[in-house]
């Protein structure tokens, strides 16, 4: 079969047929199909091994030393040649010196060359994940001094050609703990209707392409966050001081600006280079202590612009509803920590009014630009999300209907899924199937192709309102300078934008697994105080070794292995998700409320059945397919 012809495919690999290939290797298959199972391949030989330098811990094995890989996927024990002086209990680096060869039981070594610290420690086990990724921690010495070189404030010259909103009352606002504020907002109330102005700020004008900065950006892709610690796209002297849009400062912005109806319907829109102002910086509590009726400090014009720019985004969010908007509730995991810089709370970020008002806001100024470049430059970069899979949806259907829940087909397929979402009866509902439903879907990617955004139910759509932290958006801006504004006459080749998507979404691919890997390790590094301790929690997902449990007192997953679930043989329904002992027609299920007992933490958190007569309870199937609207 020719390489053109199955290179987009997707090939199982069984995991005698994978020679020695590890997670991330870059490898020649030799593709097979089988009758009725899809595409299967064997890998032949390894192009390029994703990392000669693995994280991880060593313990001792039958007068044996052993390297375990911090990296779940990583599965396999490592035999060590030379400790390099490191102890049981540390954080090590193992340089790997032979593969092994599974098929003939030779196991693969390595020497350790580097102790990063105590394992558990969380800066420790941040660097572990950092190394993981081979995450660059430090920039270029050509790219700090060309970044040291640019002026901190703008010069006269600069703000002369650009259109002056520094009497415009302007404010951002940002997590508590931001540095890099690249979005601020003004907002007017008009006879008819509003004035939003969205400022960005302006990275393409100190990053001009082919420059130092902009070339080792368009290698990160991204910023990567971490708990108590950012790994910038950019300098820190560009992203949290010359581009960071500070109260009380001059800064060069690019500004969408925009007039609405009474109704929130577009009236015209405008993008121009301008310089700002801002008057007030602003974290999200701080906006929604205000809009629920809390004291505040906050001055009289501040208040009354965000009030109008919460009636306005009220507005803004009927629409995108009606539009068929798909809204996942997925809070993610907030840490606090002891003066020892350990963890000692996990607690739950929600999305607030204020993060929807940023949001759609935003998203006015994305679908602007978006749109705009699409009848203005030969190629640019989107933000898409291709429709699902109608083969994902039946298996979907299938799983709904198991466990009472209704499908409806309607109008559009945005509508029918938003309809889903709304028609679950209950936070618990929420808790599993949101997860399930969004995994249902495609992932949104970058691309140059010109296709619309599913879960926005947008036409038109990129990302132009973080270029601090995404390459996407600094790209953007400056196509919009070349080909909306017209300020620069260089013209990036259709080539050079292909490889910027491919870049922003591989990226973006890396930011999501180490960011995932990273909520992991703290998550177990908290649990292993808890041991023995007794928690309740919900089944949410299921595979063929057991089930995943999300524990109600703590935001913490943990897996309930099959061997726990008492006596018997149990068969896995992968098409129910659940577990069933067709002799006692016992079954562990989604939705099934557990008291559980933390029995061990390792690679993951590992939980047993209490002994209650109450430990297992299951929900009952009585809600009925909701009718349609």
């Amino acid at each position: 079969m020719p390489l053109s012809a199955v290179e987009s495919a997707i090939f199982y690999v069984d995991s005698e047929d994978t020679l020695n290939a590890y997670h991330g290797d870059k490898v020649l298959i030799e593709p097979h199909q089988r009758k009725g199972r899809g595409e299967y391949g064997i890998v032949r030989r390894i192009v390029e091994r994703a990392n000669m330098q693995i994280p991880g811990d060593i313990a001792k094995v039958k007068e044996r030393w052993i390297f375990v890989a911090s990296n779940p996927k990583i599965h396999n024990w490592f035999e060590i040649n030379d400790l390099g002086g490191a102890e049981p209990g540390q954080k090590v680096i193992l340089s790997v010196t032979n593969w092994g060869l599974p098929i003939e039981g030779k196991m693969p070594r390595g020497n350790i060359t580097e102790v990063l610290g105590q394992s558990g420690d969380p800066q420790v086990e941040l660097l572990a994940v950092i190394r993981q990724y081979n995450l660059p921690l430090d920039f270029p010495d050509a790219v700090l001094k060309e970044v040291h070189e640019l002026p901190e404030t703008p010069s006269e010259q600069e703000i002369s050609r650009r259109k002056d909103l520094r009497e415009l009352f302007t404010f951002t606002i940002d997590p508590a703990s931001a540095k890099d504020f690249d979005d601020a907002i003004s907002i007017e109330r008009r006879d008819f209707g509003w004035r939003l102005w969205v400022h960005i700020a302006d990275v393409a004008h100190y990053l001009p392409i082919g420059s130092a900065a902009f070339e080792e950006a368009a290698k990160r892709g991204n910023s990567f966050y971490f708990p108590k610690k950012v790994i910038p796209m950019i300098p820190e002297r560009l992203s949290n001081l010359i581009c960071s849009l500070r109260p009380d400062e001059d800064k060069l912005t690019m500004t969408v600006e925009t007039d609405f109806d009474l109704s929130g319907r577009i009236l015209k829109q405008n993008l121009y280079e301008s310089i700002i102002r801002s008057d007030s910086r602003l974290a999200y509590e701080e906006v929604d202590n205000l809009f629920d009726g809390f004291e505040h400090e906050l001055s009289p014009t501040l208040v009354s612009a965000l009030q109008e720019a919460r009636v306005l985004s009220r507005k803004l969010s009927r629409i995108r509803k009606e539009a068929g908007y798909i809204f996942f509730d997925l809070p993610e995991i907030e840490y606090e920590y002891d003066e020892e810089g350990f963890v000692h709370h996990l607690g739950i970020a929600e999305e607030t009014e204020s993060h929807k008002l940023i949001e759609n806001f935003m998203l006015v100024a994305n679908e602007y630009t978006a749109k705009s470049l699409s009848t203005k430059a030969p190629a640019s970069i989107y933000r898409i999300h291709e429709d699902p899979d109608q083969r994902k949806l039946d298996k979907l259907e299938e799983i709904l209907m198991f466990y009472g829940i209704g499908y409806i087909r309607m109008e559009s397929l945005n509508l029918s899924v938003q309809h889903l979402l709304e028609s679950l009866p209950n936070a618990d509902y929420h808790r599993v199937f949101d997860r399930i439903i969004l995994r249902s879907m495609k992932k949104a990617k970058y691309s140059t192709q010109h296709i619309r955004h599913f879960g926005l139910a947008l036409e038109d759509y990129t990302h132009f309102t973080s270029p601090i932290r995404r390459l996407c958006d600094l790209v953007v801006h400056h196509l919009c300078k070349s080909y909306i504004i017209k300020s620069q006459k260089l013209k990036p080749h259709k080539q050079q934008i292909t490889h910027w998507a491919a870049v922003s979404s591989e990226q973006e691919l890396q930011a999501d697994a180490a960011e995932r890997d990273i909520e992991r390790v703290y998550s177990a590094t908290y649990m292993r105080d808890k041991i023995g301790e007794e928690f309740s929690g919900l089944v949410i997902s299921a595979n063929s070794s057991g089930v995943i449990v999300r524990l109600n007192e703590l935001p913490v997953s943990a897996v309930l292995k099959k061997d726990q679930f008492g006596r018997g043989k149990w068969e896995f329904r992968e098409w129910e998700m659940r577990h069933l002992n067709p002799a006692s027609n016992r079954s562990f299920e989604l939705l099934d409320a557990l008291k559980v007992r933390v029995m061990e933490v390792s690679d993951d958190i590992y939980l047993e059945m209490c002994d209650d007569p109450d430990a297992h309870k299951h929900y009952h199937r009585v809600h009925k397919a909701p009718e349609r609207p």
